[in-house]
């Protein structure tokens, strides 16, 4: 997306909610431990963690995305924030990595490589929460967006223990207009050694 479009969607977002799915991961913890936001957006789901407690690595590949979250965050010490595409981000250890529609975005050659350091990055008895696009959806077409059947999508986390994986299908709206929905949203944990 453009600039512009990501200013739009930014403005367009502002005064929506945490994500569900974002509130149902986090009431699986025991108590808030290390987290990192990855596709951050305007923060939001950022500060729905550092509000409950949290600390948060948040990371972005706009500007404009950072600096929203830093003029609604103020000087929390519990925030960092990164601008990097997510395949050039540095991952630090978390006990939770939230990929709330971002992993999109992805440059599907570097999807592996995201992939293998999002894992690396989540500690023992750590989850990964997030949606994957599925190849129904009107951008699975598009050259620069990552996109899966549910096998591959499912093969991701391999070795994990599953919390959620749901398939959701159906015509919607984005930022960018009318469009065909097909998203995985997942919670998943990885394994205490």
């Amino acid at each position: 997306m453009t600039e512009s479009t990501w200013a739009d969607y930014y403005a367009a977002n502002e005064g929506r909610a945490p994500r569900d799915l974002l509130l149902d991961v986090l009431g699986g913890f025991a108590m808030p431990g290390d987290a990192v936001d990855l596709g951050c957006g305007a923060g939001i789901d950022t500060l729905a963690m550092l509000d409950r407690g949290w600390t948060v690595c948040a990371i972005d590949a706009e500007s404009e995305a950072i600096e929203r979250l830093r003029a609604r965050a103020g000087d929390r010490p519990e925030l960092s924030s990164e601008r990097a595409s997510m395949e050039d981000a540095d991952l630090p250890p978390a006990d939770l990595v939230w990929a709330s529609y971002s992993l999109f975005f992805c440059d599907p050659e570097r999807f592996p490589e995201v992939w293998t350091r999002i894992r690396a990055a989540v500690r023992p008895g750590g989850r990964f929460a997030g949606e994957i696009l599925g190849d129904r959806d009107t951008w699975a077409a598009m050259a620069d967006r990552t996109a899966m059947t549910r096998s591959d999508a499912e093969a991701l986390f391999d070795g994990w223990t599953v919390d959620r994986f749901e398939e959701e299908e159906n015509d919607g709206e984005a930022c960018s207009g009318p469009k065909h929905w097909h998203l995985f949203h997942v919670i998943a944990q990885v394994g205490v050694v």
